[in-house]
């Protein structure tokens, strides 16, 4: 494989077939120049939009680019999401804080903390939280 700013020279050694009467091979080599900027897949974070307390959140990764290898996620909250391979998109499921007397419900919010794999040129992490409402029961 190349990368941007590789080159190739390429010559042609030695020719047989085709029934000529004589086939001169010529020695000068062929050269080219690759150039290629890195391509840019960027993962974000969702999670469902409001739950009561007590129910549960599901986060889901996606990424703009198909996974090359499998890409781990880990959250903020430390659950991890697995995108296999040949997907763009994968979830987990976290438990929503449970119902507290003391005190109202409010929102849950989860970053994207590291990521591994995944094969890309260059992926980019979207830093917005997902950010659940959740309900008083």
């Amino acid at each position: 494989a190349l990368n941007g700013g590789s080159s190739l020279s390429v010559k042609i050694d030695d020719a047989k077939g085709g029934n000529y009467e004589k086939l001169e091979v010529d020695d000068k080599s062929a050269d080219t120049s690759v150039t290629d900027t890195a391509s840019t897949t960027t993962l974000s974070l969702s999670a469902t939009d409001s739950v009561a307390e007590g129910s549960q959140i599901t986060y889901t990764a996606t990424l703009t680019n198909v996974a090359g290898t499998p890409v781990i996620v880990t959250l903020s909250n430390g659950a991890v999401i697995t995108i296999e391979a040949g997907k763009t998109t994968g979830s987990v499921t976290v438990d929503a804080p449970k119902d507290d007397v003391y005190k109202d419900a409010g929102t849950v919010q989860a970053t994207i903390s590291t990521t591994t794999g995944g094969n890309f040129e260059n992926l980019a992490t979207n830093p917005a939280a997902a950010v659940t409402e959740v309900t008083d029961t």
